[in-house]
């Protein structure tokens, strides 16, 4: 669980950003400092340093380390970033042993990372209840001073479910986030060129991150009042995170972000695209979570917004769920009549990724159908301008349905021509739908040498 890279292998943070988030928190920083000289060696000793950014919480270390005032100390630095973890003082008691303890100087530990474990909502998670029966071990076990970099949520969360071992806690340094961290924040995620969606799952993982560090930020505290900016950014950061949460399939954790979104936005015109956006990033949470029903009147507020707004591309967009859920019941002349309608709005706003997938959509229902000369038509408009916008997955997708199509009207010879074209793509790829369509086309072969 413990990931233990030596600090001197760590990413460096640049000295200016370090410079930055010192002297904007001159007044903690010296604190910090008096904190950590007076408190005796070999002797337990408990402090938080509160910091909701990772970047802001590394220049904090790296300065602490190399201050003049600081270097009698030797610091280890040991990461517990496992989201599952129980026993915090079990995993310190593995790599305990480990340090190599220099001779007159003070042994200071900071921990990093258990803000994942802690977790940001729910009673009593487990390493904190853990923390609670162990507390008493603690001064025997490490008996050393102990600095947890948490952010506040984190922290608050400590107090509240931990309070035994809360109540060792000496001091609690709080840095405030200067705004070029926030303002970096949001350039790596709401105001990102990629979508969330779109994201690798290690890049998806830091945008989360990112993003509930930047909940933190915009969520406000007791006295401080919220700014009409600093409320569309907390609605969008919402939503964000309702949206990355439904591309990794948690739906109630997409659900539990998007309704606090929509929540917000209330009746505020102002905030009209925003409120339309979340209805139909919910809508398409609940039509996964099975609720066909409220699924279709989400969406259908949705797009009386984007209509009233004048925003075409996502009233299309809007058509094109509500025929997906129409097609899922079974009502396929109204699936229809959304794409159609969808279609011709794609068609006139020029957007070729969305006429793309409506095609193929379209051409899957008159699949479905056995209407199979139409279905075929439609894949290969599909095809045409998956091939001019360079989509391979679409299409890789639209040459597998084509060779199934055609392997039905037995024109064996250009369905494995298509579905050939296919695999070479889906191996391209690396997409694991390459096996399947390998298995395709060895029955395909084996059926037509057998006919």
């Amino acid at each position: 669980m413990l990931s233990n890279k030596p600090w001197h292998q760590s990413k460096e943070i640049p000295e200016l950003h370090q410079q930055r988030i010192i002297e904007f928190n001159q007044e903690s920083f010296d604190q910090l400092l008096t904190f950590v000289d007076i408190v005796p060696d070999d002797a337990f000793d408990l402090g938080f340093i509160d910091c909701n950014f990772a970047k802001d919480r590394d220049a904090i270390i790296q300065a602490l380390i190399s201050h003049p005032d600081c270097q009698d100390m030797q610091f280890e630095i040991w990461d517990f970033p496992d989201p599952e973890m129980r026993f915090l003082l079990d995993e310190i008691l593995k790599v305990l042993p480990t340090v190599k303890v220099q001779p007159d100087k003070k042994l200071i530990f900071i921990v990093r990372g258990v803000e994942n474990a802690i977790g940001m909502t729910g009673e009593y998670p487990p390493m904190l209840v853990d923390f609670n029966w162990v507390r008493d071990a603690y001064p025997v076990m490490v008996p050393h001073l102990m600095l947890f970099c948490l952010p506040d949520y984190a922290i608050t969360r400590v107090a509240t479910y931990a309070p035994d071992f809360w109540a060792w806690n000496s001091a609690t340094f709080v840095f405030k986030t200067p705004a070029n961290t926030r303002d970096d924040a949001i350039s790596q995620t709401l105001d990102a060129s990629k979508g969330i969606s779109n994201c690798e799952v290690p890049e998806k993982q830091e945008r989360i991150d990112l993003l509930q560090r930047l909940l933190i930020e915009y969520t406000p505290s007791s006295g401080r009042e919220e700014t009409e900016r600093d409320l569309k950014t907390r609605i969008r950061v919402l939503n964000d995170l309702g949206i990355a949460y439904r591309s990794r399939s948690e739906y109630k954790a997409a659900k539990y972000h998007l309704e606090q979104a929509l929540d917000l936005a209330k009746d505020d015109e102002d905030l009209g695209d925003i409120k339309a956006n979340t209805l139909h990033e919910l809508a398409i949470v609940e039509q996964n979570l099975g609720e066909i029903e409220k699924a279709i009147t989400l969406e259908k507020q949705a797009m009386e917004i984007f209509e009233r707004i004048g925003d075409i591309k996502m009233k299309a967009a809007t058509l094109h769920e509500l025929a997906i859920i129409y097609a899922n019941r079974g009502e396929v002349e109204q699936a229809i009549a959304f794409y159609q309608q969808s279609l011709e709005i794609y068609e006139k706003i020029g957007n070729i990724q969305g006429k793309a997938a409506t095609l193929h959509q379209l051409a899957g229902i008159y699949a479905n159908q056995g209407e199979v000369e139409q279905a075929i038509a439609f894949y290969q408009q599909s095809l045409e301008v998956t091939e001019k916008i360079g989509n391979l997955q679409g299409k890789a997708a639209s040459f597998a349905m084509l060779g199934r199509l055609l392997a039905l009207h037995r024109d064996f010879d250009q369905a494995l021509n298509y579905l050939q074209q296919s695999l070479e793509i889906l191996q391209h790829l690396r997409s694991p739908n390459a096996e399947t369509v390998r298995e395709i086309i060895a029955d395909l072969q084996e059926y037509r040498w057998r006919s």
